[in-house]
């Protein structure tokens, strides 16, 4: 299968790679779509402190499932899905006090690990979130519209307040959009004019 590559700074390729066979309690996926954020730019530029090379991008993707073994969930080959990106190791001081976002070896897709670049993907069955009928193209657009309502929902925003969003990225106009929803009186500012 091919996958997409950042070699070093500056430096993309494709190669052909095996593809993954997935292990038990994993599902096979077939990458649909995948969307390009900032930190992939930024490993691209060589400016993400926190990518190792060489390594395939991406954490923000809707995959359709190929192979999975009967679960809990009741998901079944064929239904389009996508997924957490972040993976946690289940037993640092952080993680066993349920504050999984600040594990001392935090693995992100794309950054620490192999991303969704590529034709086909092993994913933890527990990471795997239907996608309850979104187009896939739609769906890629879930992991950084988490980030930003998240973020809207801790500033705890109220109806008719003023609100400046600081970035007009992807995260930032999402969450634009979502403090919007929350009734709130929303302006944007970036550094780049474009």
């Amino acid at each position: 299968m091919k996958a997409l590559y950042i070699d070093a700074p500056g430096k993309v390729s494709f190669k052909e790679i095996a593809k993954p066979v997935p292990k038990k309690g994993e599902a096979l996926l077939k990458v649909l779509y995948g969307g390009i954020c900032g930190s992939d730019l930024s490993s691209y530029r060589g400016t993400f402190a926190y990518f190792d090379y060489p390594r395939i991008p991406g954490h923000e993707f809707a995959a359709e499932i190929v192979e999975i073994e009967p679960n809990a969930q009741g998901f079944k080959p064929g239904m389009i899905v996508t997924c957490n990106p972040y993976f946690n190791c289940d037993h640092c001081y952080s993680c066993e006090r349920g504050i999984v976002n600040a594990c001392m070896d935090n693995q992100t897709m794309g950054c620490q690990r192999d991303g969704a670049f590529c034709e086909y993907i092993t994913m933890p069955i527990e990471r795997i979130y239907d996608g309850k009928g979104l187009p896939p193209q739609l769906l890629c657009m879930i992991e950084p519209f988490c980030i930003s309502y998240h973020g809207v929902s801790r500033a705890n925003i109220q109806k008719g307040e003023k609100v400046l969003i600081v970035g007009a990225g992807t995260i930032g106009v999402l969450a634009a959009i979502a403090a919007k929803a929350k009734g709130a009186e929303v302006y944007i500012s970036d550094v780049a004019p474009d």
